[in-house]
């Protein structure tokens, strides 16, 4: 890397310095996202799957000695198992489709069985109920298309699973016969722990028990709970506007007024804690004594992931760059800080990279699942013929696109602020920074809900071409001095435009799809190819563009071939001609990196592992 700054560094350098590097953004999300832990009380932190893979949604047993996860290793979703020590792991569930319904999975208490809910249609071959555990093959249940959270009695015997469509919830035995089903207006539901169900039904809420049989019913729409006292003799509900806290046999011991929707939760067996309050439901929580029905506060921390015996409660805080992890007591305490984990988005008040946040069985140790959908990108620099990526420092996240200057001296990239998430309009700006990271410039300070993306260098390196887009407008084709100025409007409708020799490439998505090319003024407009992405020219004024949905047919001219690659997202030509750069996906892969290819799309090279690549140049 130290060659790089032997490069001269002005702007509308001779060509002679010809590019010894390839750039690309990339979000490194392996490292940040898709990790399991264990963090214990004295702060000592593992990571159980230390993997590249998306490992997701964690579930602990209830004896706390082993975790059943998601995983998205190859090409499709399935569970896996290991033991709270990350040892032991094994494969227990179908494949799932990546583009499903998300999973849900529940441990059966006092028992080896998961259950797992997989979305898609009742015909999908991996939709609906399955049961599944270590040593036998998983189960599908028939008629049992659930959805949502499935939800075990205390003593693992029975399984209710919600269908939505139907109506009704059924309900199943730990060797998948079912049981028998109830009607059920939604997914609100709660056993209590001598396994009576209560349940959201038409007209109200029903009362079950692990036969089927009824055992009462109260009329009104339930819009909070239903949740059992901790001994299991009393019932709490929000209905038709009321909290109803009722007896085994539905006899009624406090009926009182609340209206809104809260979040339910009992404090010990006298005291039910609702949250929110009023209208907008931002008064905190209540408690309600159940003997008079007096309503003072109560701490939010009773609707945090709570531990078994109720009596301790895990939450992450901002802490300075960071988010802390912290338990404290339900009851009223300090807080004990087990670590601290990065913010996942760039508005950090969205909250911690940090899901599925759970004790672990009936200890004080903790587990999640790092979670970070949108990473930040930042610019690295690789040479050609590989080596270790190097971070470019002053190319600030949220950096995507760079595309190298003619003489290889500067990148122009385009910024962002706030993305994704964390931001409803905010602009991206198109700048540019030396080769070597430093002195970085502003070109563009466009308007809130304003995208400037994708720049490309004129051949003289003088201009910079990108497309322009808006909450409310097609993307459009713009230029501006690589020294600075006012943006020129070419009135083309346009994105990821590409300048070669003579002519400048893009691909119109709006009226006339397909990938086109004019002059670089804008005029003689015209249409080569119906459809395709990523079009790029060689040196020589070669026109190359990617097809398909997954961008894996190169075609180059008239001529097309196949990429080895699972998905092809970015393509750029080598300097020489002789090769492209992309960034791609193997097939069972677990993201996206960076690879060079012979213009025939054979001898793949890769130049990066697990870095989660996107376009280079």
């Amino acid at each position: 890397m130290a060659a790089l700054l032997t490069i001269p560094l002005g702007v509308g350098a001779t060509r002679a310095a010809t590019p010894s590097l390839i750039v690309f953004s990339a979000d490194r999300a392996p490292s940040v996202s898709g990790e399991i832990y264990r963090v214990d009380p004295n702060g000592h932190r593992v990571n159980l799957t230390h993997s590249p893979y998306q490992d997701t949604r964690p579930v602990v047993s209830s004896d706390g000695k082993t975790v059943a996860f998601l995983s998205q290793r190859g090409n499709s979703v399935s569970v896996y198992e290991m033991g709270i020590n990350g040892r032991g792991l094994v494969r227990i569930g179908p494949s799932l489709s990546p583009q499903g319904q998300y999973p849900y999975l529940a441990w059966q208490p006092h028992g080896n069985l998961v259950a797992l809910t997989a979305g898609g249609t009742a015909s999908s071959p991996q939709a609906g109920l399955w049961m599944l555990g270590a040593g036998h093959m998983p189960i599908r249940v028939r008629g049992a298309n659930g959805t949502v959270q499935p939800r075990w009695s205390p003593d693992g015997r029975v399984l209710l699973v919600y269908t939505y469509g139907r109506r009704k919830a059924v309900a199943v035995s730990p060797s998948g016969r079912r049981l028998f089903s109830v009607p059920a207006a939604s997914n609100f539901s709660n056993w209590s722990s001598g396994g009576l169900l209560a349940i959201a039904a038409k007209p109200g809420l029903g009362v079950y028990d692990e036969s089927g049989r009824r055992r009462f019913a109260a009329s009104g729409q339930v819009s909070g709970g239903p949740a059992w006292s901790p001994d299991g003799d009393l019932l709490a509900a929000l209905v038709a506007n009321k909290l109803e806290v009722l007896t085994q046999t539905g006899g009624v011991v406090l009926r009182k007024p609340f209206s809104g929707h809260h979040g339910l939760v009992w404090n010990g067996n006298g005291r039910v804690v609702l949250g929110g309050f009023g209208r907008c439901e931002c008064q905190g929580a209540k408690s309600v004594d159940i003997r008079t029905g007096t309503i003072s506060g109560a701490s939010d921390l009773w609707f945090a992931p709570l531990s078994a015996d109720r009596k301790q409660a895990v939450e992450t805080r901002m802490a300075g760059s960071q988010f802390a992890i912290e338990v404290a007591p339900t009851a009223g305490g300090a807080a004990k800080t087990y670590g601290h984990v990065r913010g996942c988005y760039a508005d950090m008040a969205l909250g911690a990279a940090v899901d599925s946040l759970q004790f672990v069985g009936r200890s004080r140790s903790l587990l999640y699942a790092s979670l970070c959908y949108e990473p930040f990108s930042q610019l690295y620099a690789v040479a050609p013929d590989g080596g270790t990526p190097r971070e470019l420092p002053g190319a600030r996240p949220y950096a995507i696109e760079p595309a190298l200057s003619p003489d290889g001296t500067h990148i122009a990239y385009s910024w962002a602020q706030l993305t994704g998430l964390s931001c409803g309009g905010c602009p991206s700006q198109i700048r540019v920074v030396n080769a070597d990271g430093t002195g970085e410039r502003i070109l563009t300070k466009p308007d809130q809900c304003t995208y400037d993306v994708a720049p490309t260098w004129s051949p003289d390196g003088q201009t910079i071409l990108y497309s322009e887009s808006g909450c409310d407008n097609v993307p459009d084709l713009h230029t501006i001095s690589a020294a600075g100025g006012s943006p020129h409007d070419l009135h083309v409708p346009g994105a990821s435009p590409a300048w070669g020799p003579s002519r400048i490439a893009y691909v119109d998505r709006d009226k006339a799809p397909g990938i086109w090319t004019a002059n670089p003024d804008g005029s003689e407009q015209v249409r080569v190819a119906k459809s395709g992405t990523s079009p790029v020219w060689s040196a020589d004024g070669r026109l190359a563009y990617l097809l398909g949905s997954n961008g894996t047919t190169l075609v180059v001219g008239s001529s097309q071939v196949s990429l080895p690659f699972a998905q092809v997202t970015s393509l750029a030509w080598s300097t020489d001609g002789a090769r492209f750069v992309v960034t791609a996906r193997k097939n069972g892969a677990p993201s996206l990196d960076l690879y060079t290819v012979k213009t025939d799309g054979s001898d793949p090279v890769r130049l990066t592992t697990n870095y989660d690549a996107s376009g280079a140049s």
